[in-house]
């Protein structure tokens, strides 16, 4: 699979980067970790070139920001 111009410009784990205006939310989750904080994982899919991204939203140590899912990657959050 070849990555479009808008997902090769996006940041990988930089929090607050915004994605670009082909990605659609296919899936949201929030886990709360025991002690600890909320997690927010939101899994997107490109329009454009078909490729799968997951943004990290937590107020932790954790990797924040974009992530692109590879075919193990995007079958573990589901």
């Amino acid at each position: 699979m070849s990555l479009c111009a808008n997902c090769l410009a996006l940041i990988p784990d930089a929090p607050g980067v915004a994605g670009h205006r082909a990605l659609r939310i296919v899936d949201t989750q929030r886990r709360k970790i025991p002690r600890s904080v909320t997690v927010t994982l939101s899994t997107f899919r490109c329009t454009d070139c078909g490729a799968m991204w997951r943004y990290r939203e937590a107020k932790d140590d954790g990797p924040q920001g974009w992530a692109l899912l590879t075919t193990e990657t995007a079958s573990e959050g589901s």
